[in-house]
């Protein structure tokens, strides 16, 4: 079985395109009206209720807001920022929703968004408590909780299919040039200046709460590929529908 046919086979990733459209859609907002980038994003405390979630959404920053002397423009951190965290929900986010559902997603998404919104309460309060601001935006901890799900399901399909036919994939080795770099960035408090100790929290906690959910729902991912070698046993292949 080969990975693409995975992302070619029959049904639509809805969760996975919704979540890219409202990241460019809200980044591209807070582009266009700055003013609404303080409404979207996630500040402590928390001003409007949708900043409990907005700030998912939202990428980068825009050029007003930024320091005089920062090192990026303001397009080149929006377009950084928001290419990165596409990087992996599209890749690893659509591969995990072909396999396990659109509502099994839903369930990542809230079990993420829950984790998020409690670490940044809490360090919220901790880097207010002299006085400071705390803020943040971003998908990079509902993104980095599709890796791990996305890495077991390849080993899923190595060890039902063969792991030498999985070498052989070129899919493979784009996946993998991905899931390095990012585990890379969650251990690393600063990345060329753009990221600090609550980002790598809330990456770490990201590729956590992915983990969890590859053990919660293992059975799922195993019956997936099980219903595959199943399939490819009795003579039929796994190739994309037409119509």
């Amino acid at each position: 079985m080969k990975i693409r046919n995975i992302y070619l086979g029959k049904g639509l990733p809805f969760f996975c395109i919704a979540v890219t459209m409202l990241c460019i859609v809200i980044t591209l907002i807070s582009q266009l009206i700055p003013s609404t980038y303080e409404a979207f994003r996630f500040m402590y405390p928390v001003k409007y209720p949708w900043q409990a979630v907005s700030y998912i959404f939202l990428q980068g920053a825009p050029q007003e807001l930024l320091p005089e002397d920062f090192q990026y423009s303001a397009m080149q951190l929006t377009i950084g920022h928001l290419g990165y965290n596409l990087l992996l929900i599209l890749p690893f986010g659509i591969l995990v929703e072909k396999i396990v559902g659109t509502k099994k997603m839903l369930a990542l998404f809230a079990a993420t968004c829950t984790a998020d919104l409690i670490a940044n309460l809490i360090m919220g309060a901790v880097y207010t408590r002299g006085g400071g601001d705390y803020g943040c935006a971003g998908a990079s901890g509902m993104a980095f909780a599709f890796m791990p799900v996305g890495m077991y399901a390849l080993y899923l399909l190595g060890s039902r299919f063969g792991y030498g036919k999985l070498f052989k994939q070129v899919s493979f080795y784009v996946l993998m040039s991905i899931a390095i770099p990012t585990v890379i960035i969650s251990v690393t408090p600063n990345v060329a200046g753009v990221t600090g100790i609550p980002s790598m929290v809330i990456h770490l906690l990201g590729l956590v709460i992915g983990t969890l959910f590859a053990i919660v729902f293992r059975k799922t991912l195993k019956d997936f590929f099980d219903k595959e070698k199943a399939l490819r046993n009795q003579g039929f292949v796994n190739t994309p529908q037409t119509v």
